[in-house]
């Protein structure tokens, strides 16, 4: 018997090759065809070339930026951020801490300009001279009232001041009255000294020192540039004036402004205003004081207002001394 037995691909008999025919259904042996031997290497060595891997189309190249190290971002984000702690640590330290832990950071610059203060009108700076100064001579007119509600003490309430005369630097001359009150009659105030009269024909005397609130220079009290504002430059009585208000930053001392002892009225206003009219060199022609204090229902509790009329403002001074020796009149003269 040979040794090449093959399977029927039919009836799966198994017979000799040599037999060329199945026994059992007579199918007819085909030998099998010899396979090409596998090709080694990738698929697209195998087929480069071919349908099935084509040849790629050529791409053009890019060119990238070179690339740069980010020491220096990292070095100057991490100075910003010392600076914003330190500041923050320091503002801290001056302004006290908000709440607790740390506040945001501000990164701010390394020099900060402080901005230069406007300068102030010369208007305002001559006014604030000659009410400050030592050497303001006028004649002076003030009249003076103050008005309490019955709501206050049960029973209206009412005050009236008047001063007539003049005033040379800290000395000044004139007619007081007030109503009620015993402040009626001539007085003068010279080198601190304070004299009296009943009437011009009969002579002075020294007497008690007159009370604060009758003493009228230096007037208003105005100490600071931040005190008084221009308004306007106005035409009051024919004449060209500029028109002064004060600031919130003024804390006036209304007695002295009302010239009358407010504290027995049983209530103390609370908004205050004055209004200021002064020439072109700074003397004040006039003023206008207001001080009230006001029921929520528009009703005024306490009403004050003064007003001041200046003239001859930057005359000679005339307020002499009330004790000195008159000097001998000049004698006819004898041929």
């Amino acid at each position: 018997m040979g040794e090449n037995w093959v399977r029927c691909v039919r009836c799966h008999e198994v017979f000799e090759a040599a037999d060329e025919a199945c026994p059992r259904c007579g199918h007819v042996y085909e030998p099998p065809v010899a396979q090409p031997a596998a090709a080694e290497g990738l698929y697209s060595d195998r087929y480069a070339g071919s349908e099935f891997a084509p040849e790629p189309e050529p791409q053009a190249s890019v060119m990238l930026p070179p690339r740069r190290s980010p020491l220096p971002y990292l070095i100057g984000g991490g100075i910003l951020l010392v600076a914003g702690f330190v500041f923050s640590v320091v503002a801290g330290m001056w302004g006290g801490s908000p709440g607790p832990g740390f506040g945001p950071v501000l990164v701010v610059g390394a020099s900060r300009l402080t901005p230069m203060p406007a300068p102030l009108p010369s208007s305002l700076v001559a006014t604030l001279n000659q009410l400050s100064g030592s050497d303001l001579t006028a004649s002076l007119a003030v009249q003076s009232r103050a008005d309490v509600d019955v709501r206050v003490t049960g029973k209206a309430q009412s005050m009236t001041a008047t001063f007539t005369g003049s005033i040379s630097g800290a000395n000044q001359d004139g007619l007081i009255t007030q109503s009620p009150g015993a402040t009626n009659g001539n007085y003068r105030l010279y080198n601190g000294r304070t004299y009296a009269r009943s009437t011009s024909s009969v002579p002075w005397s020294a007497t008690g020192n007159l009370p604060s609130y009758l003493v009228i220079a230096p007037l208003f009290g105005l100490t600071e540039d931040r005190m008084l504002q221009l308004v306007a430059v106005e035409i009051r009585n024919g004449q060209t004036v500029d028109h002064f208000r004060t600031t919130a930053w003024w804390k006036p001392d209304v007695n002295r402004m009302a010239m009358m002892d407010t504290s027995g009225l049983g209530i103390k206003p609370d908004t205050f205003r004055l209004d200021l009219w002064t020439a072109a060199d700074g003397s004040p022609v006039a003023a206008q004081f207001s001080a009230t204090n006001t029921a929520v229902d528009g009703t005024k509790l306490i009403d004050i207002e003064t007003t001041y009329t200046f003239s001859d403002a930057g005359a000679t001074p005339t307020i002499a001394d009330p004790m000195a020796t008159p000097g001998p009149s000049p004698s006819a003269h004898r041929s």
